[in-house]
């Protein structure tokens, strides 16, 4: 299982051969910086030079015996984990070296599995210290660390901003992330800034794993020999490994077929898979990314989502907001998307008429920040000159007919028109706006559609209440 590794880890034993096993074991299990030191007396300048993220330590040494080491060793390196590894002849001392600051013992001769279990173990913490104390310095820094990351990421929202720190803190870290959120909410560019603020040499390689069978899985994502299957004709490499170094990103998790689950669980636990047609294991060091736009929690209780999958691929969790709830980002994505659909249609940017923003801060969004470039790609296609045109948004926002509740307009989000506009609307421009839209609503005809009668204009009512309680407003 390769795992996050920057300080060395030493070896410490007068045996050649004993050292060479060590050395064996953790290599298999994808570990290779690895210090091997038969001499005890040369452990403490090379811990002065440049640290350790565990040592394993034979207590019967030569010269300087391993308790002797340990009593040098905590003192200038408490936060060093330290495992002696002793005979059954010395197990009184494993035990006061245990009282010196130990983190472990294990008795010779070291069964392999016995060894990378405490191994494993050590690193997990000593990793989930290391991301404890990077998260909390980033939480409390006001700036990133690498701003131009998130440059993809149109946003202004507080609740954007702390997700890009978090990002941050965990950037570094090998464990999995799960990112969830609606469809359109922007999840594969959230993977793709933890990739980019990894600085990982592999490459990022994406795939929406929702229907596909278990064959094709395993066929995508591991790969196959020549002949495992009619039409094999020759070897594949799969996605696992054209991620080696970098991040694996797989979308609509929340779809996988239980039998690619218990595939995808045994990757996420021993970084470990077959390709289609062979029966040699094969190692992984790819980062797993996942992302949802489904209730993973409600997918448990019914049955069709393992519950040990879930709670390893939440080992670093993002939520992602909806548009509807971050309204303040409208002005910002208005811009951008006018500008990005201006050059590829090779148009002149419109001006915009800030009713625009009125009206869409009463939308909901249901398809989030895609359904909105779609809304302005459409709205700026049939433009031909002038301000932009406010039909094709009013039609399409019709058709739909799932507006926001204005408690979220006038409450949580009004300040992006005000932001935009400069000041407020006038009660006139309001009166104007609601009757035109309820004009439009009602199609010509002598009333309004049952959806839209009483409380639809007290709401219109109530908003410009509001608006005139405010102080200076009358």
């Amino acid at each position: 299982m390769m795992m996050e590794q920057t300080p060395p880890i030493f070896l410490v034993d007068d045996d050649e051969v004993t050292l060479a096993y060590y050395r064996t074991v953790l290599e298999y299990h994808g570990l290779k910086n690895l210090h091997s030191f038969q001499d005890s007396r040369e452990v403490m300048p090379a811990l002065a030079e440049g640290g350790s993220s565990l040592i394993l330590l034979d207590l019967n040494m030569p010269y300087l015996s391993g308790q002797e080491l340990l009593e040098k060793l905590k003192p200038d390196y408490p936060d060093i984990p330290v495992v002696v590894i002793t005979s059954e002849e010395v197990v009184d001392t494993a035990v006061e070296c245990m009282k010196l600051g130990a983190y472990d013992y294990l008795m010779k001769p070291v069964e392999k599995s016995r060894l990378w279990a405490v191994v494993r173990h050590v690193l997990e913490m000593d990793t989930l210290h290391r991301e404890v104390s990077s998260l909390t310095r980033q939480l409390q820094s006001g700036e990133l660390k690498n701003p131009e990351v998130f440059s993809e990421i149109i946003t202004g929202h507080d609740s954007l901003k702390s997700i890009f720190k978090y990002i941050e803190a965990i950037a570094g870290s090998p464990k999995p992330v799960l990112i969830a959120g609606e469809s359109g909410t922007g999840k594969e560019l959230i993977a793709r800034a933890i990739h980019n603020s990894s600085q990982t040499a592999g490459a990022f390689v994406a795939v929406n794993v929702a229907g596909l069978d278990d064959t094709v899985f395993s066929d995508t994502l591991f790969g196959h020999k020549k002949g495992a299957y009619t039409g094999a004709d020759g070897e594949r490499k799969g996605l696992v490994e054209q991620a080696s170094g970098g991040t694996l990103f797989l979308d609509e998790i929340g779809d996988l077929e239980q039998g690619s689950q218990i595939k995808l669980l045994r990757l996420l636990q021993e970084k470990e898979y077959y390709a289609l047609g062979s029966d040699r294991i094969e190692k992984s060091s790819a980062r797993i990314i996942a992302a949802t736009n489904t209730d993973l929690m409600n997918k448990q209780s019914d049955g069709s989502f393992r519950k040990d999958l879930y709670y390893r691929l939440m080992a670093h969790h993002i939520a992602i907001p909806p548009l509807r709830e971050r309204l303040a980002d409208l002005p910002l994505l208005i811009d951008f998307f006018l500008e990005e659909t201006a050059t590829a249609l090779k148009k002149k940017k419109p001006a915009v008429p800030r009713e625009l923003y009125t009206l869409l801060g009463t939308y909901s969004f249901p398809g989030n920040v895609r359904e909105l470039q779609s809304l302005i790609f459409d709205a700026l296609s049939r433009h031909e000159s002038g301000i932009l045109s406010l039909l094709p948004i009013k039609e399409y926002m019709n058709n739909q007919r799932s507006p926001v509740s204005l408690d979220n307009v006038v409450k949580e989000d009004a300040s992006f028109i005000i932001q935009h506009a400069g000041a407020f609307p006038s009660l006139a421009e309001i009166e104007e706006y609601f009757i035109s839209e309820a004009l439009d609503k009602a199609e010509g005809k002598n009333r309004f559609p049952e959806e839209y009668t009483a409380p639809w204009v007290q709401r219109a009512f109530s908003f410009s209440e509001q608006l005139q309680s405010l102080p200076g407003k009358n």
